[in-house]
């Protein structure tokens, strides 16, 4: 028989310590978290409601591969209900996506331009979700009021190619909410001249605005913590797969007032059709656009009108560059004085430039330099663009330069630069005066001592670790890209797991990336080394290039045969050729690097 101090095997003392932990898991559990936040009742006071929830989620392809989605939310109370003072509210989408997310930020609906504080990766109150939480400013909507704000979140890499012209979207289908709603809206806004494919994981219907297709979408009511991924398939003749990995720009005023602008571009086509031309929007007004890469000038289509008109510029790339190949360019050009520098008296102005006009891309990092004229100095360095300080400020001898340095930036951001800065106008005629006086007192000295110009002091040899590093690069790269080429024939021919060429192949392109960084880096310091190295620099890139040409036009050979354009005697004979042509640029590069390994002994 039980004894009556114990309970299935318990004493009856050990009861309380053994009941609080799980009356506290239950409480945890019954309570929801991340809900709207409202302010502490008062006394005496009726109860509050519930708030109806509306949402509306917006999903934008923009041309380039960038994903926006905006949900708008309307909080509300039906007439004579009373509520608190909202304070917050979360919102989110599974977690999944997250890697994805470049930016987010908040907005009261009427008011764009009323930013709301957002905190990101917040808990929801359930694993597997990602959350945002957004301050509200103390809103009260009791009695049939209402709020309407805005979140948007930018996201990379949510679009895939099917083939050269289809793509497919994948896409949270519904915002993760922690309460009901009593209506979902989604609407999908495709890009200018595409088309549906149909088949989608939901059903929608289909409009048209403008040249837009637009699909529709509504759930009623939508339920807390909703979990749904989606995808849809669309059509596009020309739609870049891009991944922006960098771009640096360099702004330098001068005397004058004009704006010498270069803009350099580090990109990746994720995209199956190669990449051949690239179309970008420059500033307004921006005129004597040029193209240009390593090896020289790009064909560049250029569109000016005016300077209250916007400039647009196709660069054509030397090589078009295939899946998973990366491409580096830089357009330079000119900004009128007028439209973005401002004389405010005879020694202060200002400058006013937006960084990413006209960007539908994700920079992943945005490195931005302004040099100031000679003689010129900044005005409260702290505040040229809101919530970013200049990662380095530059004061030489005469002129001053600062550095921005911003990652995950979209065109969303407010990254509008207002720099102020002093000028004394005499400073134009310093550098002739300077130059005068040196040549004046050259030709003084050379009249007045009549004594022979000392030899030119001895060029300094380049340093060991830089040669060692470049052919110690060099040679990791060749062996990585054997590699590469190596899976790629595995893959094809099935002798290794998908899921493991995959991951494999992520890693080789990441440390190739790393590695070419790195040798244009080392390639420059070379060449400053003297016309020996540079000269080698010159015949290594030449015979790089020839492989590059062997390659694409082993592969046009193959296709033209396999449609029986060309003969089989043909065929062989150009393989035999382009054979010779890719050994002998190899035996260049390894004779050249065998030449600086000699002189590391």
């Amino acid at each position: 028989m039980v004894s009556a101090d114990r309970v299935f095997g318990l004493r009856a003392s050990s009861l309380p310590r053994l009941l609080l932990p799980i009356l506290l898991i239950s409480f945890l559990y019954t309570t929801p978290l991340g809900m709207v936040t409202t302010t502490a009742a008062s006394p005496g006071v009726t109860p509050s409601v519930p708030i109806n929830v509306r949402v509306n989620h917006r999903i934008e392809v923009q041309k380039g591969g960038s994903v926006v989605i905006k949900d708008t939310l309307s909080l509300s109370t039906n007439p004579g209900g009373w509520i608190e003072a909202l304070q917050n509210f979360s919102i989110g989408f599974p977690f999944r996506y997250s890697p994805n997310l470049d930016y987010c930020f908040a907005y009261e609906t009427t008011s764009p331009s009323a930013r709301l504080e957002v905190k990101r990766n917040v808990g929801l109150g359930r694993i597997d979700f990602y959350g945002v939480n957004v301050t509200l400013p103390q809103i009260n909507i009791s009695n049939g009021g209402s709020y309407n704000f805005t979140v948007v979140f930018v996201f990379s890499n949510l679009i895939s190619a099917n083939n050269e012209n289809t793509f497919n979207l994948d896409f949270p289908m519904y915002p993760s909410l922690t309460e009901k709603s009593s209506v979902c809206n989604v609407t999908v806004v495709l890009p200018i001249e595409a088309s549906y494919e149909g088949e989608p994981s939901h059903s929608f219907n289909q409009t048209t605005l403008g040249p837009y297709r637009v699909l529709k979408h509504t759930k009623a009511p939508l339920e807390a913590f909703v979990k749904d991924f989606a995808w849809l398939r669309f059509k596009h003749s020309d739609f870049p797969l891009i991944e922006n990995e960098e771009v640096r720009r360099e702004m330098i005023l001068d005397e004058a007032g004009q704006s010498h602008l270069s803009d350099s571009y580090r990109i990746v086509n994720r995209g199956i059709k190669k990449l051949s031309d690239i179309s970008l929007g420059l500033p307004r007004g921006a005129y004597q656009v040029s193209a240009w890469d390593t090896f020289g000038s790009l064909p560049a289509s250029v569109e000016e009108k005016n300077v209250t008109t916007y400039t647009n510029v196709t660069v054509t790339l030397r090589g078009p560059l295939k899946m998973g190949n990366r491409g580096e360019f830089t357009v330079k050009y000119l900004l009128p004085r007028g439209t973005y520098v401002f004389q405010e008296d005879w020694r202060s102005f200002n400058l006013s430039f937006a960084m990413l006009e006209r960007f539908h891309w994700t920079v992943k990092k945005l490195t931005v330099s302004l040099t100031l004229p000679e003689g010129a100095e900044f005005v409260q360095r702290e505040t040229f663009v809101q919530g970013v300080n200049p990662t380095l400020v530059q004061k030489e001898t005469f002129q001053e330069k600062a550095v921005f340095t911003i990652f995950n930036a979209t065109s969303l951001h407010n990254l509008q630069f207002s720099v102020a800065y002093t000028y004394l106008i005499f400073w134009a005629s310093f550098r002739p005066t300077l130059w005068i006086g040196l040549v004046v007192a050259a030709v003084g000295a050379a009249v007045l001592l009549r004594r022979p110009l000392k030899p030119p002091a001895p060029v300094i040899p380049i340093p060991t670790d830089v040669l060692r590093r470049f052919v110690d690069a060099y040679e990791e790269r060749d062996s990585l890209l054997r590699e590469l080429e190596m899976i790629e024939r595995q893959a094809q021919k099935g002798k290794i797991p998908r899921h493991r060429y995959k991951v494999r192949r992520r890693t080789l392109e990441s440390r190739l990336s790393t590695l070419s960084h790195n040798l244009t880096d080392l390639r420059g310091r070379m060449r400053s080394a003297g016309a020996k190295y540079a000269e080698m620099m010159g015949r290594i890139e030449a015979a790089e290039t020839e492989l590059e040409g062997t390659e694409e036009d082993t592969k046009r050979i193959e296709i033209r045969h396999r449609r029986r354009e060309l003969s089989s005697e043909a065929y062989r004979r150009l393989l035999e050729e382009y054979h010779r042509r890719r050994e002998r640029a190899k035996t260049t590069i390894e004779g050249l690097l065998l030449r600086l390994r000699e002189e590391l002994r």
